[in-house]
């Protein structure tokens, strides 16, 4: 009876390791996927850039790309520290759709006593998208930098 219990688990330690051990290989085989670094196939185009205004790097712009059929901009970006920006439509980063867009920018200030922005330090001057002075073409590539774009505060 002792020598039929210790077969017994002898022969489940083995069935318990050898399923451990495809677990493992498929966990392994998931990450290696993973990890390709490929961009998803989703078909958007990471952009990224910087906004100067009167020559300096400017915190707080808000960009956004407005396609040419007049639909809602869905896809923006917001500057940070050096003028930095990267445009996001459904996720942070993820970029839009390869084509032509309107670009506006509104750089407003935060009121903390009501909480909203306010104002548009560049006088309303890049805030319309029919009056947009600036159009990209967002090529169909793995990421696409829109370099340095120069904007003035002045009317």
């Amino acid at each position: 009876m002792l020598k039929m219990e210790f077969r017994l688990l002898k022969r489940r330690r083995i069935v318990m390791t050898a399923i451990g051990q495809q677990l493992g290989l498929v966990l392994l085989l998931g990450l290696m996927v993973g990890c390709t670094g490929k961009k998803p196939d989703d078909g958007m185009v990471p952009v990224s850039g910087v906004v100067e205004v009167d020559g300096e790097p400017a915190v707080g712009v808000v960009i956004e790309l407005h396609p040419p059929s007049k639909a809602p901009s869905l896809a923006m970006g917001i500057t940070s520290e050096g003028g930095r920006f990267e445009i996001s439509t459904l996720t942070q980063g993820d970029g839009v759709k390869p084509g032509t867009y309107d670009i506006t920018f509104v750089w407003s200030e935060f009121n903390i006593v009501t909480r909203s922005q306010e104002g548009d330090r560049l006088n309303g001057r890049y805030a319309k998208p029919d009056q947009a002075s600036i159009q990209w073409t967002v090529p169909d590539e793995e990421s696409w930098d829109a370099g340095t774009i120069q904007l003035s505060s002045e009317k």
